[in-house]
């Protein structure tokens, strides 16, 4: 019996080496983006890690996007927020590649320019037990980039089994705040996680399984678009337009 472990806020790994020709290669992407005080992007900065063509269209992209800026007093800021997007590399016959994306989420950017969070350990004992569960994580991320547990809302099984392991794993991580007229401020942040053991065939696949995948995505793989993606409580940066 393998261990296994879903978790609703990691995208799906892929290199845009990967795969055969013709097949849509899933990848996260993020880009830091700097706003006016009307919401207009000023300066779009996609993850260096990604490839230059990735980073390009990325900026492209979002630089023709509209936000609702953020209030203080009930007065418009400039500010920073931290774009993430379910990206999609679609190798064309003539040789060329289609990128797709689309919006997941804005808030806090992960620290060190990490497209992914870290792995979330199986807790040995638990594991030793067969105990499985999931639970949704309520994170605070300080204005120092640093993340605590606020809350766990338990779906199925015994929190007692996880905890430790949940504040452990959220303690290590670490983000870039989004700022507001200069300032860094708190954002909260909701996403799901479970603990299972695998025991599915590859055409079986679990559905607490996260498949990240855009609707174009979807549709050259002949799948529907079912993702979790994590929820933003308190971002000042709403989306108007991410067309």
């Amino acid at each position: 019996m393998k261990a296994g472990i879903a978790m609703g806020l990691l995208l799906a790994s892929a290199s845009l080496q990967a795969g055969e020709a013709g097949e849509p290669v899933r990848f996260p992407a993020t880009a830091r983006v700097v706003l006016d005080a009307e919401g207009v992007p000023q300066q779009v900065q996609a993850n260096p890690k990604l490839p230059s063509v990735v980073r390009h269209a990325v900026e492209e992209r979002i630089a023709r996007w509209r936000f609702e800026p953020a209030r203080v007093n009930g007065v418009p800021k400039p500010g920073i927020t931290h774009v993430r997007l379910k990206a999609c590399a679609i190798p064309q016959a003539d040789g060329g590649m289609r990128i797709g994306m689309d919006y997941a989420a804005n808030g806090p950017g992960y620290a060190d320019d990490a497209l992914r969070l870290p792995p979330l350990p199986y807790p040995p004992l638990a594991a030793r037990a067969g105990a499985e569960g999931s639970f949704e994580l309520t994170v605070r991320v300080g204005r120092d980039g640093r993340a605590s547990l606020a809350s766990v809302k338990t779906r199925r099984g015994s929190v007692g089994d996880f905890r430790h392991a949940m504040e452990a794993w959220v303690d290590s991580i670490r983000y870039q705040p989004e700022v507001v007229d200069g300032h860094p401020i708190e954002t909260q942040l909701r996403f799901p996680v479970a603990f299972f053991f695998e025991t599915r065939t590859a055409s079986s696949p679990d559905p607490r399984t996260l498949d990240a995948r855009s609707p174009e995505c979807a549709a050259a793989a002949g799948q529907q678009d079912d993702p979790m993606t994590p929820v933003v409580l308190d971002s000042p940066f709403k989306p108007l337009s991410t067309g």
